[in-house]
């Protein structure tokens, strides 16, 4: 039992046994000496005597007293005690009091029990790699039994078969299949199941079912869900399938199960995904490096580099078996459960720690060995599609050409599978169905994608008696024959030992009285029902709440017992299933996200991760892919949904093009053809007009204006480009401020930076020396205050201020907002991220508006005020301004505030760079002679010009072509996106010589960054900041190859890629 349930019966013991009356026969005596020890927290009762009695001794006080808060916390929290109140301190204390006997002796027992049942006996599991690893043959889940479950084992046996089924005495397999299982007519999957559900449910059945033909009792694959479809079942077929060039890699769109190429294309095609997967996380976590430990390839030895492609690999391996129990438990069970019809994204988590009542541990991670039962379980092909069907009997035609079906036997069936497997090429060459392979080995997208879309169309088959096609007639023979000669039970054995009554009659077992006659007939005693064929002619279960899949009702409760036994008995799944061994990316990423769009699909984030072109961020094909189109357009009504998803057949969009050159990002930029996405984005979060204020100085350079020049104010990301630019410049007029207001705002960026600095640092022991994170306190915090001060909010500095929002809170608000409207996220993201930045921008508008109590020309008048000093509204004309271009309501001018709050975050990414980049450089010390000189706009802003140009918050910006377009030769088809590399133009020598190195000096006529030069004199007029030691002083982040826009990326507190950088610390001595 747990702590608290201990504790609380030895004290219901000790005051029944101790009414005043003799314990263990013995009259009361004298009183014990009293306690006389020097702590001060000694127990307010007398030492253990054996004649003393309860009042005596001092326990009922104590009771009532000390022990009382440590019961009642222990009571309510019996899975999470506060061992700060003491309550086993205490409790053995008191035990210690009682007199010696047999009470005494059995809590004393008990409170061993509890102590010894804290730990796992023996270990769950060892530490090393040898351990944190999947074993190629699934060997070593289980640490004490290394075999169980191991490719190459015998099938395990689940239940006693108790009642004699002699083959000799059975019907004709032949004759059942006539008579009980033959397909009459095709009948849709009553809840919506599409034929892809069903060719998932064969990859899960593969992966731990491979019966030998030499040996029909050994099962040649692992008992575990590893994906060895994938990665083999052995070394030798692992090794097939791996580059082994130093970065974990496999071989493109390969796998290693030959099985899968004789099933319906969606099956391998789904497995080509998991290929797919597993090479992005690889490339990821040596992006990432987590550990500082990964080094470009070609600059290792043979050893080195094999021994780091192991480490990758294996990484990656148990990142991706991750996500495949993910999909299991998020897409799969919940159509099995018809969850998905009510719209909930609950699922089972069979994975965590549980304690029995006696506090011991609830069993997991021991291993599964995959029983001839189960075996048995799943043959599904009442499921099967009419396409399917048609495509099975298309390939056994090819197999066994000249051939009629019916009159196959097993041994034709041995002789051309193992013919057609000979003629199979490498596995690198494989083909699906009738794609073919590019030059580098791959698959076209659009082809993986067709198949996946024509699969998710198709109506699955229901389960029924009568329901599997005739083309099926042999693999259905084969497994009555081999049920048999594994002497399986009966079907009422296998129900009684899963705790369901048993069928007393044939009609109870299906209410179809003709379905019921013919199986009376054939085997004459309910009893005498073989597994196999009961569970495929049981009457299936209807379709109602909790039910989805919709088998017989046997099947129905069995394969979620065998999904536990898979999951939870899986070392990899349980006790090693950590940040350590997965890395902390790879373990957030394989994670389930019930918030996640889709109900928390995963499907839905592996489809748009590997075909990023092929689905559309809210399509039903991608998010509900295991129900038809048709279905999902049902439920998703029902639920008042509908209009959140595209529930269209998805089109294959235009893959982009990317643009380095000065003068061609310069003309694209320029060309009124080329249209931002940001409009339609901003339109979703916000009304009212807004523009993007990234544009071409003068010069004609290619500009990062994060601020505004000297005569700005701010400047940030607006919301799209418009066609009249001489409209943005009225706008940028209108924001304009006086130089009295721009000195009031450097002034306070100057201030605000040391004041954050100060009071956000901490002393190191023993030492003058303070530490600050500068990123998290400082450069984050710091432009909120001042959008703050602007908008009228309040900022908390702690959660239990009465205030609007801490400043991490309205930062992450107005990242999210930003990230939807201009960055690039991941497609299977971008709903999620759209409906916060909706609600986010709803909050912050009410705030703007209500914030102060007065209106936003108020405010506006407000921020001015307390940066010029200003009291008179007449002396700004900025609210004149704005209602001159047009922007006469308190929405729309709060729109144009929130869009100057959104672009602070850029700022802080900004001021981020450019800290880091002069940190420990050869620049610091000159830029911190200018700092403490007081330099306000001098060479400071020349440094702060070259940090944008040589470290930006962003790569670059995407446009989308209104029609097609020929510019400076490059064709460009209507809707066809094209992202300008601001970064790689910025580093053009023609424009900007050399352009690898800082020069303060270069251009000293363009933009001043007020506010950026500013927090760069704030820094480093602080005598001697530098980096803090170790990793504490390192920006860690790195290079997303997917996002484009990003220039570099960033895990944020729960390690999701972040555009946002959160941690690098100094020292100030």
């Amino acid at each position: 039992m747990s702590e608290s349930s201990s504790l609380n019966r030895f004290l219901r013991r000790s005051t029944s046994v101790y009414p005043g009356n003799s314990v263990n026969g013995v009259a009361n005596g004298n009183s014990a000496k009293t306690d006389t020890t020097s702590s001060s927290t000694a127990l307010p009762f007398k030492k253990a005597n054996p004649h003393v009695t309860f009042e005596q001794s001092g326990l009922s006080a104590y009771l009532s007293s000390a022990l009382q808060p440590a019961i009642v916390d222990g009571i309510r929290h019996k899975e999470a005690i506060d061992d700060r109140k003491l309550l086993l301190e205490h409790g053995l204390s008191l035990l210690s009091k009682f007199p010696p006997g047999e009470v005494a002796q059995k809590l004393q027992d008990d409170v061993i029990k509890l102590l010894y049942n804290d730990l796992s006996h023996p270990p769950a599991t060892l530490i090393g790699n040898k351990y944190a690893w999947r074993s190629a043959d699934g060997s070593g889940n289980n640490i004490g039994d290394p075999d169980l479950g191991k490719a190459g084992s015998t099938y395990a046996r689940s239940v006693q078969q108790s009642h004699p089924l002699s083959p000799s005495e059975l019907p004709d397999p032949g004759l059942i299949f006539d008579t009980l299982l033959k397909r009459e007519g095709f009948q849709s999957h009553p809840s919506g199941l599409s034929s892809l559900m069903f060719s998932f449910a064969a990859l899960v059945i593969h992966s731990v079912f491979r019966t030998s033909h030499n040996d029909v009792n050994i099962n040649e694959t692992s008992s575990y869900c590893d994906l060895a479809p994938l990665y083999g079942h052995n070394q030798e077929t692992q090794n097939r399938v791996r580059r082994k060039e130093g970065l974990g890699l496999l071989h493109p769109d390969v796998f290693a199960e030959d099985r899968l190429l004789l099933l319906p294309p969606a099956v391998c095609v789904l497995l080509v995904l998991f290929n797919r997967n597993h090479n992005y996380i690889a490339k990821k976590i040596f992006d990432i490096n987590e550990r500082k430990k990964y080094q470009d390839p070609s600059k290792l030895s043979e050893a080195a580099l094999a021994a780091q492609d192991e480490e990758l690999f294996q990484t990656a391996r148990l990142v991706n078996c991750g996500w495949f129990g993910t999909v299991i438990f998020s897409d799969y069970v919940s159509c099995i459960l018809g969850l998905v019809r009510q719209g909930s994204s609950w699922s089972l988590n069979p994975f965590g720690e549980m304690r029995n009542l006696d506090h011991s541990e609830f069993e997991r991670g021991r291993g599964n060995s995959c029983s001839v039962e189960f075996n048995c379980l799943y043959r599904w092909h009442a499921t099967t599609s009419k396409e399917d069907e048609l495509w099975t009997v298309q390939k056994m035609q090819q197999i066994f050409p000249g051939k009629k079906i019916e009159n196959l036997t097993a041994m034709d069936f041995v002789m051309g599978a193992k013919k057609a497997m000979d003629q199979l090429p490498d596995l690198s060459h494989w083909t699906i169905g009738d794609l073919n392979r590019k030059e580098d080995g791959t698959f076209k997208d659009e082809d993986l994608a067709n198949l996946l879309k024509n699969a998710t169309e198709h109506p699955a088959g229901a389960f029924r008696a009568r329901g599997t096609p005739e083309c099926m007639r042999l693999h259905e023979i084969m497994g009555i024959t081999q049920n048999r000669s594994w002497g399986v039970c009966s079907l009422n054995d296998f129900r009684r030992y899963l705790g369901l009554k048993p069928f007393s009659t044939f009609l109870e077992w299906n209410s179809d009285p003709e379905i019921a006659y013919a199986a009376e007939k054939l085997y004459g005693n309910i009893e005498y029902l073989e597994l196999y064929v009961g569970l495929q002619a049981e009457e299936a279960k209807p379709v109602v709440e909790g039910a989805g899949l919709c088998p017989g009702y046997t099947i129905s409760r069995a394969i979620l017992s065998d999904a536990i036994a898979l999951t939870r008995g899986d070392r990899y799944f349980t006790h090693d299933f950590t940040p350590f061994n997965l890395t902390a990316w790879g373990f957030a990423d394989c994670q389930r996200q019930p918030e996640g769009y889709g109900f928390g699909s995963a499907l839905g984030r592996l489809f748009l991760r590997t075909l990023p072109e092929q689905f559309t961020e809210n399509s039903t094909y991608a998010f509900f892919p295991l129900m038809t189109p048709q279905s999902m357009k049902v439920y998703l009504e029902d639920l008042k949904l509908s209009e959140q998803y595209d529930m269209s057949r998805p089109r294959t969009r235009n893959p982009g093009l990317v643009a380095r050159d000065y003068t061609l990002v310069g003309n694209i930029i320029k060309d009124p053809k080329f249209i931002a996405h940001y409009e339609k984005r901003a339109k979703d979060v916000v009304s009212g007009k807004g523009y993007v204020l990234r544009v071409f100085s003068r010069t004609g350079r290619v500009t990062w204006l994060v601020l505004f020049s000297k005569s700005r104010l701010l400047s940030c990301r607006f919301f799209s480009v418009p066609e009249d630019r001489s409209e943005q410049q009225r706008v940028l007029g209108a924001l304009a401020g006086t130089p009295e207001s721009s000195a009031e705002l450097t002034k306070f960026f100057f201030e605000k930076t040391q004041e954050l600095i100060k009071s956000n640092s901490f002393n190191l022991s023993g030492s003058k020396t303070r530490s600050v994170n500068l990123v998290r306190d400082v450069l984050r915090t710091a432009p909120m205050h001042w959008i703050a001060d602007l908008s009228g909010i309040k900022i908390k500095t702690s959660p239990s201020d009465d205030g609007d929002f801490t400043a991490v809170e309205l930062y992450n608000m107005l990242g999210d907002i930003y990230s939807y409207i201009f960055l690039d996220p991941e497609l299977s993201k971008l709903m999620v991220l759209k409906e916060k930045a909706q609600s986010h921008a709803k909050v912050l508008l009410e705030k703007i508006e209500n914030g102060l109590g007065g209106s936003i020309s108020s405010k506006i008048f407000l921020l001015f005020s307390l940066f010029s000093k200003s009291k008179k509204p007449t002396e700004h004309i900025i609210v004149q301004h704005l209602h001159e271009i047009g922007y006469t309501s308190s929405r729309e001018q709060g729109n144009v505030l929130l869009a100057i709050m959104v672009g602070s975050v850029e700022l802080s990414v900004a001021c981020t760079n450019m800290v880091n980049l002069y940190l420990d450089s050869q620049h610091e010390e000159a830029i911190r002679q200018l700092a403490l000189a007081g330099d306000k706009e001098g060479e400071l802003a020349g440094y702060a010009r070259e940090a944008l140009r040589l470290d930006p918050s962003f790569k670059g910006v995407y446009r989308i072509a209104s029609s097609d377009h020929n510019v400076d030769g490059l064709n460009i088809q209507k809707d066809g996106r094209v992202f300008l590399d601001l970064y790689a133009a910025g580093q053009n020598d023609q424009v900007f010589p050399q352009p690898d190195t800082v020069n303060a000096r270069r251009d000293q006529s363009g933009k001043k960054y007020i506010i950026m030069t500013h927090v760069l004199r704030g820094i480093f007029a602080i005598k001697d900041i530098q980096r803090a030691p170790g990793n504490s002083g390192v920006l860690n982040r790195f290079k997303d190859h997917e996002r484009h826009e990003l220039n570099y990326a960033y895990l944020d507190d729960n390690k999701y890629v972040s555009p946002w950088p959160n941690s690098l610390a100094v020292v100030v001595s």
